[in-house]
């Protein structure tokens, strides 16, 4: 047997060059394809605890997961000075991880995704260290041939190459348990107590990263009674080196959480414990998936469950696994056990059969990235192919068949560049059938709003209706649109509530592909967007939202029923109207101080008693027609009531920002003559945008609170709209120009 060093040694000049550019292969496609790509779905959270626990050393957002992964990604940002931490908001105070990462990334700072692509880069180097430790490992385990062969497999893999750019905690957890388990079997091997401390080292940091890092710990002590004995490594001498590592790599996670020491709070423990906050949030995340309270919708091959599936990740390692890998995959194994390899290689196959059973529970079947722990080691295993070549008098022949095996690797991950995330095999079918299979973070996790933009903009398409899912805010992308439901950023609201799933509204709608299947992933909404399910996409952006045209049907009857309060999603198609021939255009509204009339029916002006004529139009997107008031004169202390009635007109109102406010707010003011000099206001609208047609007539009832204490005498009144996401009102033409604002009227305090 050659010692691991030897082989190392043996690299000449032009394969360490070779080597290198390899890396650099890797290191491009990742690097080049991360500005391509929005927020994945759990980036902002990472982030937002790394970077906070590099800047205060205060750990508290990193709960559901260690903190490593995130701090790994805020290194590359340490230096920059532009980034505001708000650590004045009372969100941080309370700990809550999940709405003060919005905050964070996309409120206090200008530059969320240049922050992203920045910390991405943090990772992307832990996947080249995860990647040349492949590469040395095999080298040292089985040589020359195999070394190589591994070093492609893994600088093509779509799946590495997708997680590499992602601040999440698969990648770090893919690295640290890989390597720490290349430097455990150096330890087995060599029997240096070097390798062992490193092993321990870098296992810790593995649970520090992910709490399953935890896993490495049961698999190196099963390696450890597998693999063959040296002469001078007795059992007491083996066991006590796995005790070092499992030391070691406490200390490691002792060091990340900065040796803090104390009384857990959660667990059944009164004393002091090293680390105290890992434990308390290794027992919650573990009991929480164990004993879980929010039920929540999972799909898998067309089916919809709450409960899971024990096949849901062979099916996903089945699909998303590139063919090539799994055929010399199969052949590696058979091989290893033909040569007896197998207790040699149990560091390799081990934690990939570990990692499958754990898949098997059917516990959080979400997404292929919990298994991504397992293909570093299916292309270790990949490696021992080449124990085949020696058996052929014609080596040429496995040899041919390897070479196109790694060219439909090669090809098959470039062509699907950059969208690496969305691979899916062969075996799936056309991009079409993928979502049929597979959705959430296999497919789709809120990546693809910079495609959404540039295929809107290919189109033609100004404004689409989005059902998106993720954390990501497609304004921030430049991707103008009206929210439909999704998770989990649209889960409420007016325009979301007014969403008709049964007879879409004509249009254009982009979908993402797990909204398309879950809707908002709870129970009573999968069924959102089935309409679409059996429409042929118009285009995709990237691979994850689908683009659809939704045209008028010609002599369709249509139905106008107005819903309040309830979302129309909740209401059967029988209550809404809808019958063969019938389609309908639901109009909702909040509360009832708004009173809508479908087409202008029933709303007879001259029948408005004290209706006074307006016909302001502002912008061609609403016209007041008039207004009404319940009296002719007010007194101090009392409250003033005026009806505004307004008229949908054929311009969309533009909506620079719908995923912080209501997309339109009409305002009322009192003023004592200048506009800036109001005595009351009112601000506010009930109605959804969302199902309003040209025509629709909405009476707003507005009511202005006087105070007590102004004078008595005439006041005029002012009216008009605005977007409550930039505050830019609409303007209207009068007489004297264009004005932002028409004035109603005087009115009498008495």
């Amino acid at each position: 047997m050659m010692a691991q060093g030897n082989r190392i040694r043996q690299l000449r000049w032009w394969e360490w060059l070779l080597f290198a550019t390899l890396l650099g292969c890797f290191a491009a496609q990742v690097l080049l394809s991360s500005p391509q790509k929005s927020a994945s779905f759990d980036e902002q959270y990472h982030l937002t605890a790394g970077y906070s626990y590099l800047k205060t050393g205060d750990f508290r957002l990193a709960t559901t997961h260690p903190p490593l992964a995130g701090l790994t990604g805020a290194l590359p940002l340490a230096t920059r000075t532009d980034i505001a931490l708000p650590l004045d908001n009372p969100l941080w105070e309370q700990g809550n991880r999940f709405d003060f990462s919005d905050v964070f990334l996309w409120q206090a700072n200008q530059d969320p995704q240049g922050m992203l692509v920045g910390a991405r880069r943090g990772i992307t180097v832990l996947g080249i260290l995860l990647v040349a430790g492949l590469f040395l490992w095999a080298r040292q385990l089985l040589g020359r041939t195999a070394s190589w062969l591994v070093l492609i497999l893994a600088v093509f893999d779509p799946n590495l190459i997708a997680n590499a750019r992602l601040v999440t905690t698969d990648l770090p957890l893919t690295a640290f348990f890989t390597l720490a388990l290349w430097r455990a079997w150096c330890w087995l091997e060599h029997d240096r107590w070097y390798d062992f401390v490193l092993a321990g080292m870098l296992g810790g940091l593995a649970m520090a990263s992910k709490y399953n890092g935890m896993l490495v710990w049961p698999v190196v002590v099963i390696a450890a009674l597998v693999y063959p004995r040296q002469a001078s490594q007795g059992w007491g001498r083996r066991l006590g080196g796995v005790a070092g590592m499992v030391i070691a790599g406490l200390l490691a996670l002792w060091a990340v959480y900065r040796f803090d020491f104390g009384v857990p709070q959660m667990l059944p423990v009164q004393w002091p414990v090293p680390a105290p906050f890992f434990w308390d949030h290794l027992w919650s995340t573990f009991s929480g998936l164990v004993i879980e309270t929010t039920v929540k919708p999972d799909f898998l091959l067309g089916q919809v469950s709450t409960g899971g599936w024990w096949y849901y990740f062979p099916v996903a390692l089945a699909v998303k696994t590139p063919l090539p890998l799994l055929l010399l995959c199969g052949a590696g194994i058979v091989a290893m056990i033909v040569h007896r390899q197998w207790r040699r290689q149990v560091v390799w196959w081990l934690p990939m059969l570990a990692f499958l059973l754990m898949g098997l529970t059917g516990v959080l079947t979400i997404g292929y990235r919990h298994m991504l722990p397992a293909v570093p080691f299916a292309i270790l295993l990949a490696g021992d192919a080449t124990l085949w070549i020696p058996h052929f008098s014609r080596r040429w022949v496995p040899t041919a068949v390897g070479g196109v095996l790694v060219a439909w690797l090669v090809v098959g991950t470039l062509r699907i560049y950059p969208n690496q995330e969305s691979y899916f095999n062969e075996v799936a079918g056309d991009w079409r059938n993928w979502s049929h299979i597979l959705v959430d973070s296999n497919l789709d996790w809120g990546q693809d709003l910079p495609a959404l933009r540039q295929k809107m903009a290919d189109l033609g398409v100004e404004t689409v209706n989005l059902g998106y899912f993720g954390k990501a805010v497609p304004e921030a992308y430049g991707v103008s649109y009206r929210p439909l439901p999704g998770y989990l950023r649209f889960m409420e609201g007016r325009e979301v509530a007014a969403y008709n799933p049964y007879t879409p509204a004509p249009g254009w709608y982009a979908i993402s592909a797990t909204a398309l299947r879950l809707g908002t992933l709870q129970p009573d909404t999968t069924e959102l967007y089935a309409p679409f399910r059996e429409m042929t996409p118009v285009d995709r952006a990237g691979y994850s939202i689908y683009l659809y045209q939704v045209e008028p049907t010609a002599g369709e009857e249509v139905a106008r029923p107005v819903v309040v309060d309830r979302p129309i999603y909740q209401l059967t198609p029988a209550e809404l109207g809808i019958a063969a021939g019938v389609r309908a255009m639901p109009k909702w509204q909040q509360g009832g101080n708004s009173t809508i009339y479908p087409q202008g029916s029933g709303f007879v002006a001259a029948e408005v008693p004290g209706f006074t004529v307006v016909d302001a139009n502002f912008s061609d997107v609403i016209t007041l027609l008039g207004y009404a008031t319940a009296a002719a004169s007010g007194s101090p202390g009392a409250p003033v009531e005026v009806t505004l009635y307004w008229q949908v007109g054929e311009r969309a109102m533009p909506q620079p920002a719908p995923a912080r406010g209501a997309p339109l707010t009409a305002f009322v003011h009192l003023v004592d003559g200048d506009p800036g000099n109001k005595v009351a206001q009112y601000d506010g609208w009930d109605v959804a945008l969302q199902g309003l047609e040209p025509g629709d007539v909405i009476a707003q009832r507005v009511v202005l609170e006087i105070p007590a204490e102004v004078e008595r005498k005439p006041y005029q009144l002012l009216a008009g709209v605005y977007s409550p996401q930039d505050w830019a009102r609409l303007p209207v033409a009068t007489p004297s120009g264009s004005q932002d604002l028409v004035e109603l009227g005087a009115f009498e305090i008495r």
